[in-house]
């Protein structure tokens, strides 16, 4: 009878738990990315490899970015936040598991008491003392059975509810990173195109006295040096513009670095080589979803709403307890740890549902749409997530094809420039011509900068995309 009895209580245990088929019923598949990906490795450009490494910005070979992402990680408050979100977690998943085992309490009292004349101990037995001196020292032990899971699941839910904090604490960091590089690299465009700006506004300036000195002569339209003198002003704008880029990208460093926005900071001018090829990680369709924290964490919030599904269905069985008391209790002091001072009470007790208005019905109701709700938004996630990394790397292959094209125009501006400095050596052309032309490159070179950080932005993107250098684990589920 006893084995048939626990026979029972596993099979419905176990139907109280919400099945793998259960979990997985409106889960969409990982979406295929390999005709994007194929298209993508026919450019030269691109290469298929390694996914990136947890320290995935140590491949720019700039220091200055590395020490900068170090200190970010480390002080960055939307971080140390997540941080805390998971001791918290921690601590009420321990908070939760002690409902699996037995909880004993000691307790110790003291009652002086005036008994009234009517009251009940005096009522029934007149030779009961006017003041009453109790001492009770108690050691109070109670558990509830787990039969149907309800604890177990809690535990369980809870365990996920942190896996779901770290793998969140994994993609603030890799948000707070990409960020923090990609501004980076804006703010060294920035300086270098101010370089230029300057240069520009320069040889705008000479343009527009040349445009003068001519007009002064009556040999030019006093219309063509209106238009010069428009053109030095549009230069200054953009110097100013320009400036308030660089200000504003020095503060975004510094609050992702979590420090004041007007700390200095030091950067130098200009853009690095970037690699010729842009990497795009094997196995991109099949891997994506243990590579993005987002995702993962969306899973782990999954998984916890299933546990609380099954905790909820336990509520419909009997709640099975067991409480004891052990302990001494006296009403005078030198008796009170002698044996006849002993007392005992064993409490088994038996609570099962008969009528809730539906409340219990309701509850579990709730848990199965909040579970359904999470899926769903799992679904949405997965495919914007697929969408996001296709998307960046069509933006890759016009990024890198256009920097291209642009190093060849800059070229061929820059040759067309030098002959006609050369022409003017030798008298054939004037100096407005050269400094028209020394105009025309100037701007192609502020749109090949514009293309440089672009690739940059490229490479960045596609690492968030895929997730940075993190690595979820399924099999913890």
């Amino acid at each position: 009878m006893r084995k048939t009895l626990i026979i029972l209580l596993s099979v419905l245990s176990a139907c109280l738990r919400m099945s793998e088929e259960e979990q997985r019923k409106n889960l969409i598949a990982e979406p295929n990315l390999e005709p994007t990906v194929t298209q993508s490795l026919e450019m030269p450009f691109f290469s298929q490899g390694d996914w990136p490494k947890a320290a995935w910005w140590e491949e720019f070979g700039s220091e200055e970015l590395d020490q900068l992402i170090v200190l970010s990680l480390a002080q960055n408050p939307s971080i140390q936040n997540v941080r805390f979100k998971i001791e918290q977690a921690k601590e009420r998943a321990n908070s939760a598991r002690s409902k699996l085992y037995p909880l004993v309490y000691f307790d110790a009292d003291g009652n002086w008491d005036f008994v009234s004349n009517q009251g009940i101990e005096r009522a029934y037995n007149p030779a009961f003392p006017k003041f009453a001196k109790i001492i009770d020292l108690t050691l109070s032990f109670s558990y509830e059975f787990d039969f149907w899971d309800k604890y177990r699941n809690l535990f369980r839910a809870a365990l996920s509810v942190e896996q779901s904090q770290r793998a969140e604490l994994a993609q603030t960091e890799l948000i707070t990173a990409a960020s923090l590089a990609r501004t980076y690299f804006a703010l060294k465009t920035n300086l270098a195109k101010e370089k230029i700006y300057r240069e520009l506004y320069a040889v705008r300036k000479k343009i527009a006295l040349l445009r003068q000195l001519l007009l002064d002569e009556a040999i030019d339209d006093l219309r063509i040096l209106l238009l010069s003198n428009e053109r030095v002003e549009e230069a200054s704008q953009w110097l100013n513009s320009i400036a308030e880029e660089v200000a504003v990208d020095r503060h975004l460093i510094n609050i992702l670095a979590g420090k004041g926005p007007d700390d200095p900071i030091s950067v130098e001018a200009g853009l690095p080589d970037l690699a010729p090829t842009l990497t795009i990680p094997e196995n991109l369709s099949i891997d994506l979803l243990v590579r993005r924290p987002d995702l993962m964490a969306q899973i782990w919030r999954v998984e916890t709403l299933a546990h609380e599904v099954g905790a909820a269905r336990a509520n419909f069985f009997p709640s099975i307890n067991l409480a004891n008391i052990v302990g001494l209790s006296s009403t005078i002091y030198h008796l009170l740890f002698s044996s006849s001072s002993f007392e005992n009470l064993l409490t088994p007790s038996l609570s099962l549902p008969v009528y809730t208005a539906g409340d219990i019905q309701a509850n579990l109701d709730a848990k199965r749409a909040e579970f359904q709700s999470a899926v769903f938004l799992y679904n949405e996630m997965i495919l914007k997530s697929a969408e996001e990394v296709v998307d960046t790397l069509v933006f890759a292959r016009t990024a890198f094809a256009n920097k291209l094209d642009q190093e060849w125009i800059v070229k061929q501006a820059s040759k067309r420039l030098n002959l006609t400095e050369l022409r003017l050596a030798h008298g054939l052309d004037n100096a407005l011509q050269t400094l028209e032309q020394k105009d025309e490159l100037l701007q192609k070179e502020l749109a090949d900068l514009d293309l440089a950080y672009g690739r940059y932005a490229a490479v960045i993107a596609l690492v968030k995309a895929v997730g940075g250098g993190y690595i979820g684990k399924m099999d913890e589920k």
